[in-house]
C-alpha cells in the first residue's frame, strides 16, 4: 500500500508538514516494498492539485494533521483514506498506521 505524507523535508526522518497543502512536499511510502520517493508539490507551481497527483502516484493512505474540506472531499472520491498524523518523523507515522494506531478523519474533523 502506498502512503502520502506532506513534509518540508526528504527522508523519512523529516517531519509531517503542518498544512497538507502548502507543504513543499510529497513523501510516498510503499508499506509492500518498504521505500519511498518524495516529489514536489504540484500545486506549488499550479499544475495539479495535491489529490489528483497523489491519486495517479496509485496512493491509498494519507496521513495528515490537517487539510482543507475540498481536498478531503477529493480523497474521497478517489476513494484515498485520510488519517490524522502524531508529532514525530514520518518513520514513527508509519509505524503507528501498521499498527493500526492512527485515527481516521471523517468529514466532521476538517476545517
Amino acid at each position: 500500500m502506498k502512503i502520502a505524507f506532506a513534509t518540508d523535508g526528504n527522508s523519512l526522518k523529516d517531519k509531517v508538514a503542518l498544512h497538507f497543502g502548502r507543504a513543499k512536499n510529497f513523501l510516498i511510502f510503499d508499506t509492500e516494498k518498504e521505500t519511498f520517493e518524495v516529489f514536489e508539490n504540484p500545486e506549488i507551481e499550479g499544475k495539479e492539485l495535491p489529490p489528483d497527483f497523489l491519486a495517479k502516484q496509485g496512493v491509498k493512505a494519507v496521513i495528515a494533521f490537517s487539510l482543507g474540506p475540498r481536498a478531503f472531499e477529493k480523497f474521497k472520491n478517489y476513494k484515498i483514506e485520510v488519517f490524522k498524523a502524531i508529532e514525530g518523523t514520518i518513520l514513527e507515522n508509519i509505524e503507528k498506521f501498521k499498527e493500526g494506531k492512527l485515527k481516521k478523519l471523517s468529514k466532521e474533523d476538517i476545517f
